[in-house]
């Protein structure tokens, strides 16, 4: 297991809103990855699932850092999307956790 100190760059603040709004795009996607493959952060070719990277990296958060994402633009300093959306959904499921 990855062993790491958590930095500012790793911590997204998402709001409850934020988070309903994302569990909403899941269940509308039928899942993670599906949402995923919409989001284009990840592809599947011939059985495999593929984490994309992007070069422009602003051209990616103005197609989906939009609307309820937007106050994310300016933190989000990765070119790798997977990243931030994992972020989001392992907050989402922590927050989940603690409501059982």
């Amino acid at each position: 297991m990855l062993n790491r100190k958590n930095t500012k760059e790793d911590n997204y603040n998402f709001t409850s809103v934020q988070l309903k709004f994302f569990a909403c795009e899941l269940k509308e996607a039928g899942g993670f990855d599906e949402l995923m493959i919409k989001k284009q952060s990840i592809e599947r070719n011939e059985g495999c699932t593929t984490i994309l990277k992007y070069n422009d990296i602003e051209k990616y958060k103005k197609i989906y850092l939009t609307g309820i994402y937007s106050p994310f633009r300016q933190e989000f300093n990765t070119n790798v999307p997977y990243a931030f959306w994992t972020q989001l959904y392992i907050a989402l499921k922590t927050k989940y956790l603690k409501m059982k």
